[in-house]
Formats: C-alpha cells, structure tokens, sequence
C-alpha cells in the first residue's frame, strides 16, 4: 500500500464506499481538512459567544489569509501551522498501540517526518481552496479537550454539500493546539492509524519510514 496524507473523501469512508487509499488526489481527507482552514480565510460567520479555543483558530487562520496575499511567505505559513498543530499529539495518536514499542530514535524520526508531510501538503493545497465559507457552529467540551465545530459552504456552487468539520483543541503548555480534525464524522487521527499500523504490522516499521521519505522526496503530498 503506497504512503500518502491524502485519503478518499470523509462521506465515502462514512458510508463504507470504496477503500481509503494514501493514492487520491482530488477530494480526500487531509484535502478536507486544508480546506477548513483556507475557507474560513475567506470570511467566516462568527460564533456568537465564541470560546478561547475557536479564538485562537480564527486569530490564527486570519493571520495565514494575512500572510498568503504576500509572494515568498512559505517559511511563515509553515511557522503558523507550526503553533497551531500539535504535531506531537498526532504523531503519538496515530502510530496508536505502535508508538510505546517504538525507540526514542524512531519516534523522532517519525514525528519529523509526519510534520513535513503534514505541513508541506497544507502549503500546497490553502491557496487552491479559498472559495468557501466557513461557519463556526458550536463549541462543546470533551473530555479534556474543546471541539470547535464548524461548516464550510462553498461560495460557487449552491448545490454542493456542506462540509461538517470539527477541531480537537486541547492547552499545551498555555496555549490551545489542534491534536485531531474530524470531517464528515470521520477522524484524521483514526484514518491516520488505520494505515499506519497496518504498514507496520504488514511490512514492518522502517517501512513505513521508508515510504514517508518517498513521498517526500517526490514532493507527492
């Protein structure tokens, strides 16, 4: 099974149609959740009694919208990514039961990489997505974290569904971070460990590693 951070579209993989796949390049998972945060750069209805977390994803996405109407800010939309995930909360998450058998080594290593994949695709993809709106519906508390849920509606097409997406946000060290979206009802994080354990279960861990570098050498995020 080839790596890649993209996946079928979150409706298909609700409903059980077709496999999910690291291969797709059109609508997909990480597709998703780029889009949820260009489309708000675009001008998003406001929650009426929004909290700290949905504060710091607006301040935040307002600050990249900022940053990409100028040429050569790449290394800064990178950095604001960068203070806004939790990479290792993803990282940690997504190798699931793997991640404890894993070496201080590998678990570096993997973690960077997930970062350059995660982050490189997000460069890539926000300045193709921005005809949206985003609407910020609720926030609740779970657990010991705050999901901010929200509702991206295309601007050209009226027909076209509205997208459900919900952000994981959680302190870390004072400051809230993003540690999982959840589009349509389906989880980056689980589809993440879903593909993940089963390379390193299948092929082993450097695998794994293996194919990450791959995808990154090809620039093929």
């Amino acid at each position: 099974m080839d790596v890649c951070l993209q996946f079928r579209g979150a409706r298909a993989a609700k409903s059980g149609g077709g496999r999910r796949s690291w291969n797709v390049k059109r609508t997909n998972f990480v597709g998703a959740l780029v889009l949820s945060f260009a489309v708000s750069l675009a001008g998003a209805a406001g929650l009426a009694h929004a909290g700290a977390a949905t504060d710091v994803v607006k301040a935040k996405q307002t600050a990249l919208f900022d940053l990409l109407k100028k040429p050569s800010n790449d290394a800064k939309v990178s950095a604001m990514f960068d203070e806004l995930l939790d990479y290792q909360a993803l990282a940690e998450a997504s190798l699931g039961s793997e991640w404890a058998a894993r070496t201080d080594a590998e678990k570096a290593e993997f973690s960077e990489l997930l970062k350059q994949l995660v982050r490189k695709s997000y460069e890539r993809n926000l300045k193709k997505t921005l005809d949206f709106n985003i609407e910020y519906t609720s926030e609740e508390k779970k657990g010991d974290a705050i999901v901010v849920k929200t509702r991206a509606v295309s601007k050209k097409d009226a027909r076209s569904e509205p997208v459900e997406i919900a952000y994981v946000m959680a302190e870390k060290n004072g400051t809230w971070r993003v540690k999982d979206i959840i589009t349509d009802d389906v989880s980056l994080v689980g589809s993440y460990r879903s593909q993940f354990t089963k390379i390193v279960k299948k092929d082993g861990f450097p695998a794994l590693i293996k194919k990450m570098k791959d995808k990154l050498a090809k620039g093929d995020v």
